[in-house]
């Protein structure tokens, strides 16, 4: 039986019986406090208004609020604090708590309206953004559906409030993931807590399990966010806390009914300034979750623990005013709603980001999408009368819309590549959106004058300090980058896999940082990639000692005569190399420039495909500006150099060679380099790992590269 039950009303008294008993508001919402406290709390409502207007202004580019993705944590707190008092008010009233309604009430909360938004975006992402987009939108909605997005976004290297390009219009979803996990194990917890140790009180023993919960999660937070930035941030692990933190306030209601009410007004009070300090202070440098969060975490606990007591001159007499708790109404579905309509926007333009006034002009329209769907779908499926007289029907209401939005999002997928259309753009176009020559061109003049480090840089200085390789823009790891062994082709083929036309990337780590910018123009373009990249193991046919030092150079000369035989066999379309140019002889000496040309030419010749186009990209500066930029964040041309210093004869070499062999040379350091290479460029970051791509620019730079590969003339 799914339904897990255990009587505990020997544990109650009298009085919390008869208070628990008001267990349902007028509305037929399930009172979201302990059994102690007022069943309705207007501050709690009125806190997620504040919660979501910060995460909205911020996403707005409201510069005043740098912080403000602070919001998701006043909501992780929040939504602590009601499930727990929902918990209590049960087990009080009832005598037992009920996984089987728990998850029910879950469902009817939580799931309509997030289908609705999933299916919604993933649909307009196909219409007006095209093939490429709604394909990569509609693979995040297959993970947002079934709360697993915060993995998703982690795993591909994307950071909230860095804003990668391109965001993902779901990307916001990465939260009710979080949310979502951290309620399947704490019921289980909630009840292991209520049917042991009856020698101390319920409260008690519950207070003792989450002071544990939140010690470790805090102290994870602190430890995974120093040295792994991204996936620290999604981290289930280190957000359980939080929420914990507004479970042991709800727990704690009996003892703080007894705060004096001076006391409980301070700490109101506090608790919304440490909330305001965080969202103005905040940057996107800021190390995060860490042990900052612990600010607007606890403020949020402060002001929910203050208004226990009531007082009258406590935040409740701002958070309570009407219109704000209108907005606290409206706040989960306003979440939902903001992100994809700015993201979609704004890439529909053409731009990163729209400016200030036209996003504000775009958040009136997530509210008005916000109001209607309260009205009409969450509402309405909360109070269902069926779904709460059956006890199975709630859950099974989840799992339907779940399978549903599964169900529609392939559907969309299969759909639009079988149309071969999806914003009314030719099929084969290659105006993949991104930056053109020109906007490059702009941004990279101006890259000289920049001193000192933007807030909003991409991917923020946190991460650059990380030196993390999610943040470069290479192939998810373990999948073909490194390639697994023995290398399997069909893990290492991106783009549009049932293109007709291929292109094959061949080369070391070099080759493997423009993949994510490839990866775009292919499947805008509907081509197949290929990725051939082995990190330490130039794309020339030459015996090398692997950077570092170490390893068996055999390994990379059995892989040159693998690809080799591979590429004529396949005879793809298009072959694009791309290597690094600093490796040693076996005997210790680097490659002079006329071996290293006679290496290139060597593969060239050995490739006899008769119908692939042969395309070097070349070199980027070798700056490593990126950790250069950690120390030097208010000079930041220190960290920049002479661009006579990496137009290096190896380069030279790799263009005289392509020009021997008949393929074409792409010179990518003007997109780098006026007379001096800057490591920042318009607001992004450009190097990471020491000499890399960062994933941010390398998309960035995704429309010029296509127009230099000029896809339509690779036929």
């Amino acid at each position: 039986m799914v339904t897990a039950t255990t009587r505990g009303t020997e544990e109650l008294s009298t009085d919390q019986a008869r208070t628990g008993a008001d267990r349902f508001l007028p509305s037929g919402s399930e009172a979201g406090t302990a059994p102690e406290d007022r069943p309705f709390r207007p501050d709690v409502e009125g806190l997620r208004a504040v919660a979501v207007l910060l995460v909205v202004l911020f996403h707005s580019g409201v510069s005043a609020l740098s912080g403000g993705y602070i919001g998701v944590d006043v909501f992780f707190v929040i939504s602590g604090f009601v499930i727990t008092g929902v918990l209590l008010r049960e087990r009080v009233s009832t005598g037992r708590t009920s996984i089987l309604a728990f998850y029910g009430r879950r469902a009817r909360r939580i799931i309509p309206a997030a289908t609705l938004v999933i299916i919604v975006t993933v649909v307009t992402s196909y219409v007006f953004l095209g093939v490429g987009s709604g394909g990569r939108t509609a693979d995040d909605g297959k993970w947002a559906a079934v709360f697993l997005a915060n993995f998703h976004f982690s795993a591909i290297g994307t950071n909230y409030f860095s804003a990668q390009q391109p965001p993902s219009p779901l990307q916001n979803y990465w939260t009710l993931s979080v949310e979502e996990q951290f309620y399947v194990v704490y019921p289980t917890l909630f009840l292991l807590l209520a049917s042991v140790g009856r020698r101390l009180s319920l409260q008690v023993r519950l207070a003792i399990g989450l002071v544990l919960v939140i010690g470790a999660s805090l102290t994870f937070s602190i430890v995974d966010t120093s040295s792994h930035a991204t996936s620290a941030y999604f981290s289930p692990f280190t957000r359980a806390w939080e929420l914990a933190l507004g479970a042991l306030v709800a727990v704690g209601t009996p003892w703080l009914k007894r705060v004096p009410p001076q006391i409980a007004t301070l700490a109101t009070w506090t608790g919304f300034g440490a909330i305001l300090v965080a969202a103005t202070t905040f940057t996107s440098q800021t190390a995060y979750p860490g042990s900052l969060v612990a600010i607007p975490v606890v403020g949020a606990a402060l002001i929910i623990a203050g208004g226990a007591r009531a007082p009258r001159r406590g935040v409740e007499a701002l958070l309570g005013l009407g219109p704000i708790r209108t907005l606290g109404k409206l706040s989960y579905s306003l979440y939902l709603w903001h992100w994809p309509i700015l993201i979609i926007a704004a890439e529909y333009a053409g731009k990163t980001s729209l400016t200030v006034p036209q996003n504000l002009g775009w958040d009136l329209v997530a509210l008005a999408a916000s109001a209607v769907t309260y009205a009409l779908l969450e509402n309405p499926v909360r109070h269902a009368k069926v779904l709460l007289r059956i006890r199975w029907a709630s859950v099974g209401l989840g799992v339907a819309l779940v399978a549903m939005t599964l169900g529609t999002v392939s559907l969309s997928s299969v759909a639009a590549n079988g149309s071969g259309t999806g914003s009314g753009k030719t099929p084969t176009s290659v105006a993949t959106p991104g930056a053109s020559r020109q906007a490059v061109l702009r941004l990279v003049a101006a890259s000289d004058e920049i001193t000192t480090v933007p807030a909003n840089l991409v991917p923020p200085l946190s991460q650059v300090a990380a030196n993390q390789f999610s943040d470069g823009g290479f192939p998810p790891y373990g999948t073909c980058f490194p390639p697994p062994s023995p290398f399997r082709v069909a893990a290492c083929t991106f783009g549009d896999r049932a293109g007709e036309s291929t292109m094959v990337l061949y080369g070391d780590s070099y080759a493997g940082m423009w993949f994510q910018a490839l990866n775009a123009i292919a499947l805008n373009a509907h081509w197949r990639l290929i990725v051939l990249a082995r990190p330490s193991c130039p794309a020339s046919p030459i015996p090398v000692t692997p950077v570092g030092g170490t390893g068996d150079w055999t390994q990379c000369d059995q892989w040159h005569r693998y690809v080799i035989n591979y590429i004529n066999r396949l005879d793809p379309n298009l072959l694009i190399v791309s290597q690094f140019f600093l490796y040693k002889h076996p005997s210790g000496l680097y490659y002079t420039p006329g071996q290293w040309r006679r290496g290139l030419e060597a593969l060239f010749t050995r490739i006899t495909a008769p119908k692939t186009a042969k395309l070097v990209l070349g070199s980027i500066p070798n700056d490593g500006g990126g950790l250069c930029l950690v120390g030097h964040p208010r000079d930041v041309q220190e960290c920049s150099i002479p661009r006579n210093s990496v137009a290096s004869p190896d380069t030279i070499a790799e263009k005289l060679a392509a020009a021997a062999t008949g393929a074409r040379y792409i010179d990518v350091l003007p997109w780098f380099c006026t007379d001096t290479c800057s490591p920042i460029i318009g607001n992004y970051d450009v190097y990471i790992l020491g000499n890399h791509l960062t994933l941010g620019y390398s998309l960035f730079l995704r429309g010029v590269l296509a127009q230099a590969i000029d896809l339509g003339g690779s036929r």
